[in-house]
């Protein structure tokens, strides 16, 4: 998913993203998660003092810093190896359900749009 509309799905309407709308995000746009402390040390380093959380310019920002870091071809590979739990080889919207709902609750309740729209 692209930044701009992982930012609209969880933001709720809000100018930014809190630490859980954060996680959801970074699903989404990732397909994996990041550790809580890390979400807590990027909102640090991407938030102005005193915000209420990531707006989307800086969220935008974070994703083409860490798609540098990952880099293209590792992206693809991490976000598959995240979603394939049960070692199938394949995705299937079931095992996608299951991953959103354990690890974004919020984004279980999407999980049947993200999953079509990934298959694109």
């Amino acid at each position: 998913m692209e930044p701009s509309a992982a930012f609209t799905k969880f933001a709720d309407g809000k100018p930014y993203l809190d630490l859980d709308d954060l996680s959801c995000a970074i699903i989404a746009v990732f397909g994996f998660k990041f550790k809580k402390q890390d979400l807590r040390d990027i909102l640090l380093q991407y938030c102005p003092s005193g915000s209420a959380g990531l707006c989307l310019e800086a969220f935008q920002a974070l994703v083409a810093d860490r798609r540098r870091l990952f880099g293209e071809r590792d992206r693809v590979l991490r976000m598959f190896n995240a979603l394939d739990r049960r070692d199938q080889g394949c995705l299937d919207l079931r095992s996608f359900w299951d991953v959103c709902f354990e690890t974004c609750r919020p984004a279980a309740s999407r999980a049947k749009e993200i999953f079509f729209e990934m298959d694109r």
